[in-house]
C-alpha cells in the first residue's frame, strides 16, 4: 500500500485548517508547520506531526527552511510520496483517488521553468542579483528608531546590489512552491544539499526564494522524470487577488479540472464553496 506524507504550511484560519487536516489524516500522515507568530491550535492525533520552528513571513528565507524541515522530518519516516500544500488548499479528489493517482507513479509533479522567462511571469533576475532584507525585520513597530534603522539597512542593501550585484553562477529555475515528490527525489535533494554546502546560504538574502530553491536543485538531479504540473487548480487572473480566493462561482471549473488540489480558499470570504467541495469528495 502506498504511503503518502502530506506537508502543510499554515498561518491562519484555525477552523479551516483543522478541518483540512482531519480529512487528510483519515488516509495520510500529516506534517504541519505553524508560523511561529501565530496562535493556531491543531487537534492532535497519532499520525499528525506538528512543528512551530520559524517565522514564515511571505517571501522570506524561512519559507525555505520551514519546508526543508518538514521534508526532513517526513523523510526520516520514509514515504513513497511527499506532497506540499498550504493551509488554504483543499483536495478536490477523494483520498482514495489521490492514492490511486500516485500508486506505482514515479513522476515528479511540479511547475518548473528556466528563468528568466517573460512568458511565464519571470521577466528579470532581480530577486537573485539583489540583496533583500530578511522579512523578520519588516515586522511593524511603533519604534521610530527601529523604523529609521530599517530604512538605512534597505538603502545600504540597495547600493550594494547596484555596485556589486550577486553572481548568477549556475542556471536558475522557478515555479510554484507546491510540489509532489517521490522518495527517490527527496533523497537526491538531500544528497545534493550535503554535497553543496554553499547552496542554502546562496538564498539567504533572496526575495521569494521558495519559488526558486527547489526547482533549481531538481534541474541538477539526474535520473528523474518530471511533469510540469503542480496538480493544483489555481486562478492567477483576478487582478488584486494573486492568486484569486476561490468562490462558489468557480466550483464547476474546480471539480472538473484534472488537478488533485485547489488553492486558495478562505472560509471568511466564501465558505459555501468549501462546503460543496467537501460534500463532493466525501461521498
Amino acid at each position: 500500500m502506498i504511503k503518502i506524507a502530506i506537508m502543510l504550511l499554515v498561518h491562519n484560519n484555525e477552523d479551516q485548517v483543522n478541518r483540512l487536516i482531519k480529512h487528510l489524516s483519515n488516509d495520510f500522515d500529516v506534517y504541519v508547520h505553524i508560523d511561529k507568530r501565530c496562535s493556531i491550535k491543531i487537534i492532535k492525533q497519532e499520525n499528525i506531526f506538528i512543528y512551530k520552528r520559524f517565522n514564515t513571513y511571505h517571501g522570506s528565507f524561512n519559507q525555505i527552511m520551514a519546508t526543508l524541515y518538514l521534508l526532513r522530518e517526513a523523510f526520516e519516516h520514509g514515504y513513497d510520496r511527499y506532497v506540499l500544500i498550504s493551509g488554504q488548499d483543499l483536495p478536490i479528489k477523494t483520498n482514495a483517488e489521490i492514492k490511486l493517482f500516485f500508486n506505482n507513479n514515479d513522476i515528479e509533479y511540479l511547475n518548473i521553468t528556466k528563468i528568466p522567462d517573460p512568458n511565464s511571469g519571470w521577466p528579470d533576475m532581480k530577486r537573485l542579483t539583489s540583496y533583500n532584507l530578511n522579512y523578520k525585520y519588516h515586522k511593524k513597530s511603533s519604534s521610530i528608531i527601529i523604523k529609521y534603522l530599517i530604512k538605512i539597512i534597505r538603502k545600504i542593501l540597495f547600493i550594494i546590489s547596484k555596485i556589486m550585484p550577486r553572481k548568477l553562477d549556475y542556471d536558475f529555475y522557478g515555479g510554484d512552491n507546491w510540489t509532489n515528490y517521490t522518495h527517490n527525489c527527496v533523497k537526491k535533494i538531500f544528497e545534493y544539499l550535503k554535497s553543496d554546502k554553499k547552496y542554502i546560504k546562496r538564498y539567504k538574502w533572496t526575495s521569494c526564494a521558495d519559488e526558486i530553491f527547489y526547482q533549481t536543485i531538481i534541474n541538477k538531479i539526474d535520473g528523474i522524470i518530471i511533469e510540469k504540473s503542480s496538480l493544483r487548480y489555481i486562478d492567477w487572473n483576478n487582478g488584486p487577488e494573486y492568486p484569486k480566493i476561490l468562490r462558489i462561482e468557480d466550483y464547476e471549473k474546480i471539480i472538473n479540472s484534472n488537478s488533485l488540489f485547489a488553492r486558495k480558499f478562505d472560509a471568511n470570504v466564501d465558505n459555501d464553496v468549501i462546503e460543496m467541495i467537501y460534500k463532493n469528495i466525501t461521498i
